[in-house]
Order: C-alpha cells, then sequence, then structure tokens
C-alpha cells in the first residue's frame, strides 16, 4: 500500500471520526427536553464539544498532509478525488 493510500485511508478515518463525534454533539445538545441544564450537563457538553474541536483539528491536518502530498506527486491537475 502506497504512502498516498495510507495518508487517504488515515483521513477518511479521521473524518468517519468527526462526523461520529459532532453526531454525538448534536444528540447531547438536543436531548435536554426543557431550556435549563444542569451544570453537570453542561459540563459534560463542554468536554464532548472540546474533544470534538480536536478530532476536527487532527483531520483538518491529516487533509491538508494529504493535499501536499498529492500535489507534490502531480495528482492535482485533472483528479477527481475530493479533498
Amino acid at each position: 500500500m502506497s504512502q498516498d493510500q495510507i495518508l487517504r485511508d488515515e483521513c477518511l478515518n479521521a473524518l468517519s471520526n468527526y462526523i461520529r463525534q459532532a453526531q454525538k454533539t448534536c444528540a447531547l445538545l438536543s436531548n435536554g427536553e426543557d431550556q435549563s441544564l444542569s451544570l453537570e450537563r453542561l459540563l459534560a457538553i463542554l468536554a464532548h464539544t472540546q474533544a470534538e474541536n480536536d478530532i476536527r483539528k487532527s483531520y483538518i491536518e491529516l487533509r491538508q498532509r494529504l493535499f501536499h502530498v498529492l500535489i507534490g506527486n502531480g495528482h492535482n491537475s485533472g483528479s477527481s478525488h475530493a479533498i
């Protein structure tokens, strides 16, 4: 397996993980039936949101690395691969 393919797989895995975490954040935010939230719940939402942000940052860094590898290898012209 080439370095490009390994990086693509890592990028797709990171994106999938980010999507799962974003969905969990949305679920946490929508689980409150009333508008008042306990301090414990607010802290859980804050902690999860921070974790989601860290995962998103990791995905973006991998995506940028993949982009630079593809550009460096001359794969950017006419490519149908989304980055």
